[in-house]
């Protein structure tokens, strides 16, 4: 029950946030839940700075301010201003459901530039940049902790949380096995010792891994990998300095690698290197042509429909999303791609 204060009957912004987060605590996975929570830590801050204590003092005109505050925020790019504004949102939605604020205050948060056809959602790396990337490692940074990390997020799809979550166990070298030569990365969610999957036991898969990139992933085993525990005494299948890395530490790596003139190609923005504050490791993000780990997701799967006639089911079960999901928001294949993956649900060649 939301309390109030004392003398009004309306609730504060802080009560009305926490009745909301505790409802997400207890309807979404644990990383779903802490990204909403950091968002909206953040509004409750901006609500703070400017006096803003209870929603009757709201409205659209605050909304805005709030908008144009996150926009200028430059520490923040346009794809996590996006996720700050979805938060929000379904924040203010479920809020004004129980009339907590005004019904406006929804849909003043809505932007067309946010929207499930911008930007934001549908951005992902192209198919060549991932390949020229995967090229370069393979030639000049073989079986390295960036090489085995990028492998297995373009051959896998998984979510940076999983790649973490995974164990020197959960790989199965490659051998002959029913139907075919190939290695199994098996994804496990163990909450218990901080490495939950995004849909919990739902999301446990073995995923079949072709021999091509099998021996990425054992040679960086049998030569780079060094042998280290994490706090819990488990052996991470990819050691990081403390000894397993955390998913806040593989966006920075991924946006690093991803930059092309990382892997040796001139800067589509026309930059100069020496001059380009994206250069250096911890300002990778700013580079225009950089991405992080989810866009690469969202080009893995889309690759494998289109480019590698994968059918919706297929990739539902390899790829942890549910088919209309995966249609929703992970498919950005074109017209005729998607014509040709319903196609091999029915035909084959």
């Amino acid at each position: 029950m939301i309390a109030t204060n004392a003398g009004t009957d309306e609730p504060t912004i802080d009560e009305i946030l926490n009745a909301f987060l505790e409802e997400r605590k207890m309807d979404k996975a644990v990383s779903t839940y802490r990204n909403n929570k950091g968002h909206l830590e953040h509004f409750q801050e901006w609500c703070d700075t400017n006096d803003l204590t209870h929603f009757s003092a709201f409205s659209p005109h605050q909304i805005l301010q709030y908008k144009l505050a996150l926009k200028q925020d430059s520490n923040k790019n346009r794809t996590t201003v996006g996720n700050y504004f979805s938060t929000i949102r379904t924040f203010l939605t479920w809020a004004s459901k129980y009339d907590y604020c005004d019904g406006n205050l929804p849909e003043a948060m809505q932007s067309d530039e946010f929207s499930k056809s911008g930007i934001a959602r549908d951005r992902m790396i192209p198919f060549e940049q991932a390949k020229a990337l995967l090229r370069y490692l393979d030639k000049f940074k073989y079986a390295t902790t960036s090489h085995v990390m990028v492998t297995i997020l373009w051959h896998t799809g998984c979510r940076r949380r999983a790649l973490c979550g995974l164990d020197i166990d959960d790989w199965k070298p490659v051998k002959q096995r029913e139907g075919g030569e190939y290695g199994i990365l098996d994804f496990n969610h163990r909450p218990d010792t901080e490495t939950p999957l995004k849909n919990d036991g739902a999301g446990e898969r073995e995923v079949i891994v072709w021999p091509e990139y099998g021996n990425v992933i054992q040679d960086y085993i049998d030569v780079h990998r060094e042998n280290r525990t994490d706090k819990h005494g488990r052996k991470p299948l990819i050691v990081s300095p403390s000894g397993r890395y955390q998913p806040n530490s593989i966006q920075p790596k991924i946006n690093a690698l991803t930059r092309p003139c990382t892997f040796g190609k001139e800067c589509p923005q026309g930059r100069n290197p020496d001059e380009c504050e994206a250069t250096y490791f911890e300002k990778a993000a700013k580079c225009p042509d950089a991405y992080s780990p989810h866009p690469f997701r969202r080009a893995a799967i889309t690759y494998h429909l289109e480019e590698k006639d994968w059918t919706y089911e297929g990739s539902s079960g390899r790829f942890d999303v549910s088919v209309d999901v995966l249609k929703k928001h992970y498919d950005q294949s074109s017209k005729q791609g998607r014509r040709q993956t319903r196609a091999s649900m029915f035909f084959n060649d």
